[in-house]
């Protein structure tokens, strides 16, 4: 195999594969959705700051001054919450999902076209026919591979995920009932202690 040497001739040398490629990832993704999907961010947030101030009976000087304090802490505990920091009532939300959608699937399609190209100059083979049926169904049979690891993979999560909120929900529930019991136990030993 020649020496690759800019990213010009990486994309004349699998050109053809990558777009066949790409075609069979779309296929691949109609197949599964029955529709193009693209990028979707889920975020579980919550905060109810504004409806509170909205309820609130301040004058309008103080209501905009309130406002701009409200914004502000909306921001930062936004930041804390995408940094992984949750309480209150975003203590038991969803994490983020991030589904790249059509774009996924087209890298994985492209990553494909790669890998049939090479494999194919690998055993000697220059027919184009070849290189274009090969691509395509690398394009197809690599998405249908990945996505059912990406379902499993998403199941584990979110399985994880809900296996640590008991977990803080259990050691919150263990500091409760033990504080209680340790003053009484304090109690006995200075009861115990004056006899």
């Amino acid at each position: 195999m020649e020496r690759i040497i800019s990213l010009v001739e990486l994309w004349d040398m699998f050109e053809v594969a990558i777009l066949v490629s790409l075609v069979g990832a779309l296929i691949g993704h109609y197949k599964r959705n029955a529709c193009i999907l693209l990028p979707i961010i889920s975020i579980d947030y919550r905060f109810d700051g504004f409806k509170e101030l909205h309820l609130s009976s301040h004058g309008p000087i103080m209501k905009g001054v309130l406002w701009g304090f409200t914004t502000l802490k909306a921001a930062v505990l936004f930041f804390l919450f995408l940094l992984g920091f949750r309480f209150g009532e975003n203590k038991e939300t969803d994490p983020i999902l991030f589904e790249l959608g059509v774009l996924g699937d087209l890298l994985i399609g492209a990553g494909a076209g790669v890998i049939a190209k090479s494999t194919i100059s690998l055993t000697g083979t220059e027919n184009p026919l070849s290189v274009i049926v090969t691509s395509l169904l690398a394009g197809f049979a690599g998405l249908s591979y990945i996505q059912k690891f990406q379902q499993q993979s998403l199941d584990n999560a979110t399985i994880e995920y809900q296996e640590k909120l008991d977990r803080t929900e259990e050691y919150g529930e263990s500091t409760q009932h033990t504080s209680p019991s340790n003053e009484v136990a304090a109690t006995h030993e200075k009861k115990s202690y004056k006899e």
